[in-house]
């Protein structure tokens, strides 16, 4: 959320207040904003943030979806990436040569390529039992693979690969991507605003009329993608030991990219139902920032997308996490470099606590002069680096602070354990010389500054504050508290959260070495 924030006021004060004073700042900032700004809310629930800036001709276009890994059961794990991946694959118009011949191969493909996937799951349950896999399986998967692979190639004839992309290149776009997070799943494009009809059209499109096309392909691709990203991956191999150990009952604990054991047999027809679940216009929020005519915009808003249709109301998760008393420590071995985690359960935005971790973190772990760097890095040498961040891995419910190390070749991970409890119990003591905390805020308004003007930065700003927290302006009453955060409000996180019986400890040692 920092870096998002970071980014956020530099792009306001560069346009407004180039001349400010703090209290100045803070306190016409919001009124200002809403000035460029206009919300808007179709009868489907479907919610439009806009705002009026700059003067080059172009709009940055974001759609956030309220659905991301924590919306998966187990068993789904990976899905809402995959999806994501799934809807760039065209519609009954888009990426079809045409569609009404490709219908049969993609029914078939669909059919033909479900029913292997329980072939597989049948001979992967016998062997984990130590059966024998009968030759009539052994067979009937063998056929299965030979005709879904040559109903590929058929049907391969009849689509028009990234078409999306290539109508999107034609008319001017800029970072025409895509990304899911444990939050949300969010799809985003720049264009020239006298495109933004076109970009309505393709994307309404997408969202009433997808097809889910080379899904099989697309699945390999993603298992591929798990495998360089988190199993060949220290960082990822550590990174999700330590959730799935942190997070004893939340959905936090799985990965966004789900798990190898899973992601070969995610099912076409359940990836399908999860689209129609969770891509609802009452859990949608379009965003759209730059120079436009607000007036045409919202009437081409309201007539492709008004006919969404919104989803069934569902209730929160009653699962909460529970930190029982007593710290929770791993070790994973693996062929990189040695790495460490250690983090703590605390509360999300916006409850007043999580501002302090905001502040504590830039206290530790930004730049050369913060404490932990100067101590672990410059001083002592027993670290490469040492990062924190808060708000992992999601930021809808209760979360972690966590500090990630890279320690020096042969320094313990006992050592530099020790010399960060030394820095907490110290900051608990004695808490933070006001010249040290008014140094690290003004700090956060320098990197702000520092940060380029962009109109992307913004919308995708809108667009989450709005999605999550159901007021784009949030981001101002977050910073807002972040400013207003004292020592003792950073003193009081140690012993309410930062102790030694709530604490995750996670090593990753590298086997290479002897």
């Amino acid at each position: 959320m920092m870096s998002k924030l970071r980014i956020f006021f530099l792009c306001f004060s560069l346009q407004f207040l180039p001349l400010f004073s703090e209290d100045a700042f803070f306190g016409t900032s919001e009124t200002q904003f809403r000035e460029k700004i206009k919300t808007i809310q179709l009868e489907n629930g479907l919610k439009v943030v806009m705002m009026k800036r700059g003067t080059s001709p172009t709009v940055a276009l974001y759609i956030k979806f309220l659905v991301g890994a924590v919306d998966e059961t187990p068993e789904e794990a990976g899905t809402a990436h995959l999806l994501e991946h799934m809807l760039f694959k065209g519609t009954k118009t888009v990426g079809t040569v045409d569609y009404q011949k490709e219908e049969k191969y993609q029914t078939q493909i669909e059919v033909w390529g479900t029913e292997l996937d329980n072939l597989q799951l049948q001979k992967r349950d016998l062997i984990t039992r130590g059966e024998l896999v009968p030759k009539q399986l052994e067979s009937e998967i063998e056929t299965l693979n030979r005709r879904l692979k040559n109903l590929i190639q058929l049907q391969d004839e009849l689509i028009v690969k990234n078409e999306d992309s290539y109508i999107y290149e034609q008319n001017g776009e800029v970072g025409f991507n895509a990304y899911t997070s444990q939050d949300v799943t969010n799809y985003q494009i720049q264009l020239p605003n006298n495109r933004i009809e076109v970009w309505a059209k393709i994307e309404s499109d997408r969202l009433k009329n997808p097809i889910l096309r080379e899904y099989y392909t697309e699945r390999d691709v993603v298992i591929e993608e798990r495998r360089m990203r988190t199993d060949d991956s220290g960082a990822g191999v550590l990174r999700e030991k330590f959730f799935s150990l942190a997070f004893e009952n939340h959905p936090y604990r799985k990965p966004v990219i789900g798990y190898s054991t899973g992601l070969p047999f995610l099912k076409i027809d359940e990836t399908k139902a999860f689209f129609k679940k969770h891509y609802t216009p009452d859990r949608m929020v379009i965003s759209i920032v730059g120079q436009f005519d607000m007036e045409e915009t919202e009437s081409i808003i309201r007539k492709y997308f008004s006919d969404l249709k919104p989803g069934k109301p569902r209730s929160e998760y009653k699962v909460e996490e529970k930190s029982f008393p007593g710290e929770k420590r791993f070790k994973v071995k693996h062929p990189s470099s040695n790495q460490m985690m250690m983090g703590w359960l605390k509360p999300p935005y916006p409850h007043k606590d999580n501002s302090s971790f905001d502040v504590l973190s830039s206290i530790l772990t930004s730049g050369t002069g913060s404490r932990l760097y100067k101590r672990l890095v410059l001083e002592e040498k027993l670290v490469l680096s040492i990062g924190a961040a808060n708000g992992y891995p999601g930021e809808r419910y209760q979360n972690y602070f966590v500090f990630f190390i890279k320690p020096n070749e042969g320094v313990s991970s006992e050592k530099i354990e020790a010399i960060i409890w030394e820095e907490l119990n110290r900051i608990q003591k004695n808490g933070i010389p006001k010249e040290e905390l008014e140094k690290v805020k003004n700090q956060m308004v320098s990197d702000f500054i520092k940060t380029l003007d962009e109109n992307g930065t913004i919308a995708d700003l809108l667009s989450y504050y709005q999605l999550l927290y159901g007021d784009w302006a949030g981001l101002f009453k977050q910073y807002q508290a972040i400013m207003n955060t004292t020592s003792g409000d950073i003193q009081s996180l140690v012993p309410k959260y930062l102790t030694n019986d709530q604490v995750v400890i996670g090593v990753l040692e590298d086997v290479r070495k002897k």
